[in-house]
């Protein structure tokens, strides 16, 4: 009933979605591409899994007349893959070839190809053997055309979040897997070509025809396109008019190429090439076709591709040899030739085994090639099955042979900086590092910065940071567009600002999975004192250090701040609260700094609790706050006040109505504490009216709290407590009292209230 085969595909759709993004998911958490986990994800639901655990729930899911109807949306899908797979394809790449990538591309070709066929001469008769139509031809050339592939948009998307394309190893690894694609493809055309055709005058008029086809591509079509892109740059927008015209012709292509006798898959790869490339027009085409073909049309190809995927097949010690020796060869011809060959033309033997690595990948690419050859009975099931576990295997081991091969400190910082660390503390006074995620909260990063280098331009540097994470597709884009953007617009507002105070910035943007592991290592790359940072209301949880922040404050190896907007204008009033702990006194300095460079007025806060003789040793807070403040030549604007009070926080809230910029150490006595799930919003940074400044002493913990005296119990050693009799800091009401005035408007040495 056409009802009930309605019904079913809903029910498969439905479940190979599901399955291929929880599993592709769990992939990419373990650092691997999430096509792996989507291939495998068709396989657990094909008859190597699903059929062999619920051979009747597999029966009811995947009834045998219901999968002519996968086969259909699977094909469509491959067709539209392939032509964003040649909209990602840059000519450039192919046109500017130094002699170390012609050399590499064209080793890890015919090394492959050759190793592949001769593979066949022994596997032919074993395994080789199921139909009348697989010749030995047309086996060997296959089996040379599967292993010369290399999965062009993974490999990209590698390179790009592992900040590797514009190194010397990812530049020649692109440029040759671009080569080899492209190579690839054309030997494939010939392959299908001679598998139909037997006789050469067949094979003849089949070689005319693609010729003729190529040409009128190129001649005829491309030039149409450059008008469609004029039609789009008049408009400002892709029109649906625009779309459906390039989608017939999409369709138009393949046609042809499959009545010619070369395949459908081919010609949609051809028009993806043929397109106007780093353009507008290309980008928002890519970005209106990608959401429906990789994320409902290409996990149905994966689940059609597991249902023809019959690892029970290989059902003896033998046959899992053979495995084992068509993986080794993959690995031989492709990692080998390439790896060979880098070395021959001069490049050192680890960056030669990382171009080596990375050209061995397969992925998705090898998948399809696979299935054509399964189609046209080239290949015998059990051959297919082999091969899935190869290109499986071949990609699963790009990224950990990556990392143990090119480790991640050889580069980690090259392709962003210019002219690498600049130097370390000694040869700067205050270097600060600003992470930026969101373009608004640049503009009062950026001058925070500038208050606490001041005039110091020459000694100093302010370096900003933007961390981008890789799309949502991945593993089916390459990425080189992001990744290549002359100009990150998260930094645009901070660098206008910087170029509007005379302050010199040095950007950096790559891409990364790891955002907090990321900040602290560019922290520390760069030698800087200061990584100043905003905060973003975390997705679980409610306390503002958590997420991100929590693992930059546990983890970052220089002073964190995290700055809280509330408005923040310029900070003409400071206000500072000090109980004594290491952090407090970052908080005291960084003021001291804002003072000394913006003429700002501080006010430092130090609450004692009531009957402070019984509570325990109290802290010389005064002292500390003159060590802070003073200057050579001058003395900066500080008033000191004392509060008795059961609640430090409570007085802080009340006083920071009267400030811009409220400064404070990290500390339980503030109720701030670093969670990476915090479930209760700390008091202090939810109820500031003013901007806040959370700081964060490197390398310092904080006091724990509870205990009788958690206010007065001092962190470092290099400040004693002492007892400050007679320095004014007696507790009394009228002190209170004063506190909860405004600062007043007097310089000068540390006042006392």
């Amino acid at each position: 009933m056409p009802g009930d085969t309605l019904l079913i595909l809903f029910v498969q759709v439905s479940l190979i979605l599901g399955l291929s993004r929880l599993v592709g998911l769990f992939f990419a958490r373990l650092h691997q591409p999430q096509v792996i986990g989507e291939m495998i994800a068709g396989i657990m639901l094909g008859p190597s899994l699903l059929g062999w655990l619920a051979p009747e729930v597999f029966n009811g899911v995947f009834p045998v007349d219901s999968r002519p109807y996968l086969g259909i949306l699977s094909q469509v899908g491959v067709v539209f893959f392939l032509f964003l797979v040649g909209l990602e394809l840059d000519p450039m790449l192919l046109r500017k070839r130094g002699h170390a990538a012609v050399l590499i591309s064209h080793v890890s070709i015919i090394a492959p190809f050759l190793l592949g066929a001769a593979l066949t001469l022994y596997l032919y008769p074993i395994v080789f053997n199921d139909t009348r139509e697989m010749s030995f031809k047309s086996a060997a050339l296959f089996m040379g055309a599967a292993m010369s592939i290399t999965a062009f948009p993974v490999l990209a998307r590698i390179l790009t979040e592992r900040n590797l394309h514009k190194t010397n190893v990812g530049a020649v690894t692109i440029t040759c897997a671009a080569v080899d694609d492209v190579t690839a493809w054309c030997m494939l055309a010939f392959v299908v070509a001679v598998a139909k055709f037997e006789g050469m005058p067949k094979a003849i008029y089949t070689a005319v025809l693609a010729a003729v086809y190529v040409g009128a591509m190129f001649f005829v079509v491309k030039p149409f396109l450059r008008r469609l892109e004029v039609i789009y740059d008049r408009q400002g927008r892709l029109s649906q008019n625009v779309v459906s015209i390039i989608f017939l012709l999409v369709l138009v292509s393949a046609y042809t190429t499959e009545a010619i006798g070369i395949h459908a898959l081919f010609g949609a790869f051809l028009m993806g090439c043929i397109m106007p490339k780093g353009t507008q027009f290309v980008r928002h085409l890519s970005e209106k076709l990608e959401d429906y073909t990789v994320v409902f049309l290409l996990p149905i190809f994966f689940a059609y591709s597991g249902l023809n995927t019959r690892i029970g097949l290989l059902n003896n010690v033998e046959l899992w040899m053979i495995t084992g020796l068509v993986i080794a060869v993959a690995c031989v011809g492709k990692f080998g030739g390439s790896a060979v060959a880098a070395r021959v033309s001069g490049m050192p033997w680890r960056e030669s085994a990382a171009i080596g690595i990375l050209m061995n990948t397969r992925g998705l690419m090898e998948l399809v090639i696979l299935n054509i050859g399964l189609q046209l009975k080239v290949i015998t099931p059990a051959v297919f099955a082999m091969m899935v576990i190869m290109a499986l295997v071949t990609t699963a081991m790009t990224s950990p042979l990556l990392h143990w091969v090119y480790p991640s400190h050889l580069f980690r910082l090259k392709p962003v900086g210019a002219g690498g660390t600049a130097g370390g503390r000694r040869e700067r006074q205050f270097a600060v590092l600003v992470p930026v995620a969101l373009p608004k909260s640049g503009g009062p990063l950026v001058e925070l910065a500038d208050s606490f280098i001041g005039a110091d331009r020459d000694f100093s540097r302010v370096y900003a940071l933007h961390l981008r994470a890789p799309v949502d597709h991945e593993v089916y884009r390459s990425g080189l567009d992001e990744a290549e953007s002359p100009r990150d617009e998260a930094l645009a507002p901070l660098l206008a600002q910087a170029r509007g105070r005379s302050l010199p910035v040095e950007p950096l943007s790559f891409i990364s999975r790891d955002v907090a592991s990321d900040i602290a290592a560019t922290a520390l790359a760069k030698q800087v004192n200061l990584v100043l940072m905003g905060f973003h209301k975390p997705v679980i949880g409610k306390t503002i250090l958590g997420g991100t922040v929590h693992r930059v404050l546990t983890t970052c190896p220089a002073d964190v701040a995290i700055f809280v907007d509330r408005g923040f204008r310029n900070a003409r009033r400071i206000l500072v609260p000090y109980l004594g702990s290491s952090h407090d006194r970052l908080a005291l300095d960084l003021a001291s700094r804002m003072a000394r460079h913006t003429g700002a007025r501080v006010t430092v806060l130090h609450v004692v609790p009531p009957l402070r003789s019984a509570a325990g040793r109290p802290l010389n807070a005064k002292e500390a706050v003159e060590r802070a403040f003073e200057e050579p030549g001058g003395a900066s604007p500080v008033t000191f006040r004392v509060v008795e009070d059961p609640s430090p926080v409570g007085v802080v809230l009340y006083q920071a109505q009267n400030f811009d910029l409220l400064i404070v150490g990290v500390g339980e006595e503030w109720g701030l504490e670093s969670h990476l799930f915090g479930w209760r919003a700390e008091r202090i940074a939810r109820d500031c009216p003013c901007s806040l400044l959370i700081v964060r002493k490197a390398g310092a913990t904080v006091a724990p709290s509870g205990a009788p005296g958690a206010y007065t119990r001092a962190s470092d050693p290099a400040h004693p407590s002492a007892d400050p009799s007679g320095a004014g800091e007696t507790p009394t009401a009228a002190a209170a009292a004063a506190a909860a005035a405004p600062a007043p408007a007097d310089q000068g040495t540390p006042a006392q209230e």
